[in-house]
């Protein structure tokens, strides 16, 4: 009798010491989200991904902030100025810059946005031009201009959501060749970027397209500036987007006839008459 009241008594206190322990915090346990909880130890399903540069979200422990300077007169000089050509090549396109200051390199990224932001990363900034150059950051910022443009016309007709991706870099592209005319040694240096940028995260929402479609998808936009050059073609928002997609669909995407990555020879033109073709509404 007495041998089952000890195991009853033990029992009961074994009740109460777990009931009065107490419960783990609950949060975002995800440290590549923007609301990440360092002391939550369960998951409540809150976090917020902190991929691809269409879903930034303000106000998070991991946003960072944002203001107008990289520190640095020579840099701030340039990329104010890159910013200016290209609010004129991406004509009609609304789009108000800012730097974002990301909590730490690990979280680099640049972001466009529907309210007419686009939000250049500081650490991806200096980790761009310390690993690949400055031209990169043109065609980064190119690229967040290829989303604006999307914003902007209201573009819904794509067969897969990482389509948007691959369409900015081919927007990316065709302004590096029509605004820019890199020779190919200097411009391997973007196309490096881009492919390095690239994943293979099919089932991700979030997904950019893999290294290949990518550098495909930039060259696809390199292409297409030569042959409006050649024919003194200025195409609409609307025809490029038509071009884009449709390639992308029919055969970056289907994996037929990659693109041959040949050797780029631009057309002999005036800057104003390259200028004539830049893109409109």
């Amino acid at each position: 009798m007495k041998r089952f009241a000890c195991a009853g008594f033990g029992f009961a206190l074994f009740l109460f010491s777990s009931c009065d322990k107490p419960l783990g915090e609950r949060g975002c346990t995800d440290p590549n989200s923007f609301n990440y909880n360092p002391s939550a130890e369960e998951s409540d399903g809150s976090c917020h991904e902190m991929a691809g540069c269409l879903g930034y979200a303000p106000g998070y422990s991991n946003s960072g902030s944002t203001g107008n300077t990289l520190y640095n007169q020579q840099w701030d000089v340039k990329f104010g100025q890159e910013i200016q050509i290209q609010q004129n090549f991406f004509r009609g396109v609304p789009a108000q810059v800012a730097i974002l200051y990301e909590p730490s390199v690990q979280y680099k990224n640049a972001y466009a946005n529907n309210q007419g932001q686009i939000l250049f990363g500081y650490h991806m900034f200096y980790y761009t031009v310390q690993n690949y150059g400055e031209l990169p950051v043109a065609g980064i910022l190119a690229h967040e201009f290829g989303h604006r443009a999307q914003f902007t016309a209201g573009w819904q007709d794509y067969a897969k959501p990482f389509y948007r991706e691959l369409e900015a870099d081919a927007f990316s592209g065709f302004y590096m060749a029509l605004a820019k005319q890199y020779a190919w040694s200097q411009i391997q240096s973007y196309y490096a970027n881009v492919y390095a940028a690239g994943d293979y995260n099919f089932n991700s929402p979030t997904h950019h397209g893999t290294h290949e479609q990518r550098l495909q998808c930039a060259y696809l936009g390199v292409q297409t500036a030569v042959q409006a050059m050649q024919s003194g073609t200025q195409y609409t928002y609307q025809q490029l987007h038509n071009l884009f997609n449709t390639a992308i669909r029919t055969q970056i995407d289907q994996r037929r006839a990659p693109l041959a990555l040949t050797d780029v020879r631009y057309p002999v033109l005036s800057e104003a008459n390259r200028s004539a073709l830049y893109p409109r509404f």
